[in-house]
């Protein structure tokens, strides 16, 4: 079963800290974005993400990065966070293509769940769809690297001949 992008896009990183160990268990490589760039990057080439994004205090930045990652995967399935529970912000992030808007404050236990059921559906989503061109992440670097150089056996010096 392949890994599905789930990416999210948030300046501070702290949905990002409560939803891995929630979400561990799930066939996903969850990815960070902080700019509108590395969210093109991350959407690029995937048959159906799923996008999690926080307007905090941002919320018409936040809209232009939603309506841009509509237009780059429009079968991704976003949710868009709205702590501050701005007016007209659900029902214009609706019409931008978000599949659902939380307004106020929410746990990350209410969001984690809504992302397992998104997770079943994205598979299926992609399964039907059959393709989807999503980089593999980059491999952890694995923590005694830095000691091969000092594990490797030292090369024997040129030999001169003795007189």
């Amino acid at each position: 079963m392949a890994s599905l992008p789930l990416i999210i896009h948030e300046r501070l990183g702290s949905w990002t800290r409560q939803l891995r160990p929630r979400l561990v268990a799930w066939p996903i490589r969850l990815m960070e974005s902080r700019s509108r760039a590395d969210l093109e990057g991350a959407l690029a080439g995937t048959a159906c993400p799923i996008l999690v994004i926080d307007l905090e205090r941002r919320p018409r930045a936040g809209l232009d990065d939603l309506e841009r990652a509509t237009r780059t995967a429009p079968s991704a399935l976003i949710l868009v966070l709205d702590p501050g529970a701005h007016d007209d912000v659900a029902l214009l992030a609706r019409e931008l293509g978000a599949t659902h808007v939380y307004s106020g404050v929410v746990t990350p236990p209410t969001v984690a769940r809504l992302l397992e059921r998104w997770i079943v559906l994205a598979q299926r989503r992609t399964e039907a769809d059959g393709w989807s061109s999503a980089r593999k992440p980059e491999p952890e670097p694995e923590p005694w690297n830095w000691l091969a150089p000092y594990l490797t056996p030292a090369r024997p010096g040129p030999t001169w001949p003795r007189p």
